[in-house]
């Protein structure tokens, strides 16, 4: 009940999880599962927690993508319940889903990509996570990652034995040449996690810049509340 795409920019060397889910805190299943200069990955479906670090210490080790899910699917009883993905330094992706992951699942693997989902409405659902990750190659990896998901979404999204489920958490992960993350948004346990995340990212882009700033240099920055009023009347002076 999860459709995600996992990704590394070719331009920046950027790595990022896009990932919406029925679960709650989906968030919480990224966990470890990006590392600069290294790669990004993700278990679904029944996730498996300690295949994230797993994975990004092989890669870091110089495991390629297909020894490492190799490596993954071998130690693990119940990976036939699992989706897993993983993208490395070179862009090369490789994942595996189980016989017993529930229908509709599958996966896409492209060129520094791999979109997985199961429980999906349909397998229109894969296509347009990939069309909509592939649609604006030169704009920035977090805003290709959300035009992915509400791609996925419209396309049908998720389904349950009942019928259509909404997506209630999702999450936006990008991480780049720092050994923290460039951007960490996510919204649990709201019906249409989806369109609020898009409503948070329309409000934290303009402001990303601001706050790497102020924690540089701090004795120059202006109050947070400050900018947020600045940041209003000018967003007003253009509409």
């Amino acid at each position: 009940m999860t459709f995600s795409v996992i990704a590394r920019c070719p331009r920046t060397g950027r790595f990022g999880i896009g990932s919406a889910s029925y679960t709650m805190a989906i968030g919480a299943y990224c966990d470890g599962a990006v590392r600069p200069n290294a790669g990004v990955t993700i278990t679904q479906s029944a996730p498996l927690l300690r295949n994230n670090r797993l994975a990004i210490n092989l890669l870091a080790q110089g495991f390629t993508p297909q020894q490492a899910l190799r490596v993954l699917v071998e130690n693990d009883a119940h990976c036939d319940y699992r989706q897993i993905a993983i993208v490395d330094r070179e862009g090369v992706g490789v994942a595996h889903t189980g016989t017993d992951v529930r229908q509709a699942c599958g996966e896409r693997v492209g060129s520094g990509f791999v979109a997985v989902g199961s429980m999906l409405a349909n397998d229109r659902v894969l296509d347009a996570l990939v069309a909509g990750f592939e649609a604006q190659s030169q704009t920035e990896l977090e805003d290709r990652l959300l035009n992915a998901l509400e791609a996925g979404r419209d396309a049908g999204g998720l389904k349950g034995s009942n019928g259509p489920l909404p997506e209630r958490s999702v999450a936006l992960i990008v991480w780049g040449r720092h050994d923290y993350s460039d951007v960490d948004l996510r919204v649990d346990l709201q019906d249409g996690a989806i369109a609020g995340l898009r409503r948070m990212y329309a409000d934290y882009k303009p402001t990303a810049e601001y706050y790497e700033e102020r924690a540089r240099h701090p004795r120059n920055a202006i109050p947070a509340m400050e900018f947020a009023d600045m940041l209003k009347n000018k967003q007003i002076g253009m509409s």
